[in-house]
C-alpha cells in the first residue's frame, strides 16, 4: 500500500514507460536513445528510490473513505451554467466548429473568458476527481453518473489533454483505494486505459486530420506494417504522445552541442508558474528558448528538454531536484486532509507522469489544481474548529437600581 502512494516510485514507474512504448517502433523519425541518455534516467531512478525508501519510513499515507456531498448536483449545475457562458462569450462550440471546419487547431488557444475560463477548468478537475474519490466511498451509482458527466464539457471543448489528466488521476486515486489488486481489477483497469487511449485518438482524428485516422500516422513517419495491422489507427496517437516526448529529448540532446548557459532564463521560464512567466517576459523583454523537434506538431519534449537548452546536463538535473522537492513537500502536506487528501495524491500524481511530456510544474492547468486540496482543507479545518469552540452561557438578571435618598 504504502509503495502505492509513495511519489518517489511514481516517478520511477511512470517515467519507465514511455522507453517501454518507444520499443514498439512505430515510427521512422524517432532517433536512436543514447547512453548518456540512459544513465541520466538510472542516475534520477537511483535518487528517486532512496528517497522514496526514507519517505516510507514517515507514518504512512492511509486511505480515508468520504462522504457524499450533498450539494454535488448544485456545483455540476454551476459548472455547466458557467461553461455555457464561457462558450457564449467565445462564440463557438470546439466540438462542432472543429469537426465542421469551421476554425483552425490555433482558433482554441484563446477560447473563453480571460481568467473564469482557467478557475473554471482547473476547479472543474479538481471536483471531477473529488467526485471519483466520493463513488469508490459510498459506491453510488448517481456519484459515478455524476463523474461521467464532468467528461462532458472537457469533450465539447475538445480539451483532450485535460481529459488525460483526469483519466491518469483516477486511476491513481483507484490504486490509493486498493491495499491489493485482484486480476479482475487490473483487467478492468486496462479495459479503461485501452478505451481512455482510444477516445484520446479518436478526438485527436477529429481535432487535427476532419477524421481522417491515417492523416496523423503518415505525417509522423509511420511505417507501413503498422497501418496493415489489426490495430486500430486511433492507437497511434498514444504511441506518439507517450514516446515522442523521449524522441524530441534525444534529438534535443544530439543537435544541442554548445548550449550556452543562462541560469537567469532558466529559473523564470523553467521554475516559475506561466502566469507569472508572460508578466516577467514581458517587462524583462526575454523569450523562451525552444528546443529540436522531431517533427513540427510533436511539440512536448518532457520536463527535460527545454532545460536541456538553457543549461545542458545540469538543466536537466536541475530541474529533476526540483520535481523532486515540490512533489515530496506537497505529498507530506495533503496526506494529512481527511477529506480532500486521496484527491489531492491523485493530482499530483498525475502532475508528476504528465512530467514525462511536458514540464507540469510551470504549466497551470496541471499545477493549479494541487491548490484546491490544501484551501478547501485550511477551510474545513477551521470551520470545525470553530465548532469545536465551547461556548459560553451568559447569565443575565435584571437588578433594581436601588433608591437613594439626599
Amino acid at each position: 500500500m504504502k509503495k502505492l502512494t509513495n511519489p518517489n516510485f511514481i516517478y520511477i514507474v511512470t517515467f519507465i514507460t514511455p522507453f517501454l512504448v518507444y520499443t514498439l517502433e512505430w515510427s521512422t523519425i524517432y532517433p536512436e536513445l543514447t547512453p548518456q541518455l540512459f544513465l541520466f534516467y538510472l542516475l534520477t531512478f537511483a535518487i528517486a528510490f532512496f528517497i522514496g525508501v526514507l519517505v516510507d519510513r514517515l507514518p504512512p499515507f492511509s486511505y480515508k473513505k468520504i462522504p457524499a456531498f450533498k450539494y454535488n448536483f448544485l456545483v455540476i449545475l454551476g459548472l455547466y451554467t458557467a461553461y455555457t457562458v464561457d462558450c457564449i462569450y467565445t462564440g463557438y462550440l470546439p466540438l462542432l466548429a472543429f469537426s465542421r471546419g469551421e476554425i483552425s487547431y490555433g482558433g482554441s488557444i484563446n477560447y473563453g473568458i480571460p481568467t473564469f475560463h482557467v478557475i473554471l477548468v482547473t476547479f472543474s478537475l479538481f471536483f471531477t476527481l473529488n467526485l471519483f474519490h466520493q463513488f469508490l466511498s459510498t459506491r453510488k451509482v448517481s456519484l459515478f453518473l455524476f463523474y461521467l458527466s464532468m467528461f462532458v464539457p472537457f469533450i465539447l471543448l475538445l480539451q483532450r489533454s485535460a481529459i488525460m489528466y483526469v483519466i491518469i488521476a483516477s486511476v491513481f486515486i483507484f490504486f490509493i483505494s486498493r491495499n491489493s489488486l485482484s486480476i479482475k481489477r487490473i483487467t478492468g483497469l486496462a479495459i479503461f486505459i485501452v478505451a481512455a487511449i482510444y477516445l484520446f485518438g479518436f478526438l485527436g482524428n477529429i481535432r487535427s486530420a476532419n477524421g481522417d485516422s491515417t492523416f496523423i500516422p503518415r505525417s509522423s513517419g509511420v511505417k507501413e506494417e503498422f497501418l496493415e495491422n489489426w490495430v486500430p489507427n486511433e492507437f497511434y496517437w498514444g504511441y506518439l504522445y507517450i514516446a515522442s516526448p523521449v524522441a524530441n529529448l534525444q534529438n534535443n540532446i544530439n543537435i544541442e552541442q554548445d548550449v550556452e548557459p543562462n541560469y537567469f532564463e532558466f529559473f523564470i521560464f523553467e521554475m516559475t508558474p506561466d502566469f507569472l512567466q508572460k508578466i516577467l517576459a514581458e517587462k524583462l523583454s526575454l523569450s523562451k528558448r525552444e528546443f529540436h523537434q522531431i517533427n513540427s506538431f510533436l511539440n512536448v519534449g518532457t520536463i527535460y528538454a527545454r532545460p536541456f537548452s538553457y543549461l545542458s546536463w545540469w538543466g536537466m538535473f536541475i530541474i529533476f531536484v526540483y520535481l523532486m522537492v515540490l512533489m515530496n513537500l506537497y505529498y507530506i502536506i495533503i496526506k494529512r486532509s481527511y477529506m480532500y487528501g486521496v484527491t489531492g495524491a491523485g493530482m499530483m500524481f498525475a502532475v508528476i507522469a504528465i512530467a514525462n511530456f511536458e514540464n507540469s510544474i510551470w504549466f497551470s492547468a496541471y499545477s493549479f489544481p494541487l491548490i484546491y486540496p490544501v484551501l478547501f482543507s485550511v477551510l474545513r479545518d477551521l470551520q470545525l474548529k470553530n465548532r469545536q469552540k465551547p461556548r459560553r452561557h451568559y447569565q443575565f438578571s435584571l437588578q433594581k437600581t436601588p433608591n437613594h435618598s439626599y
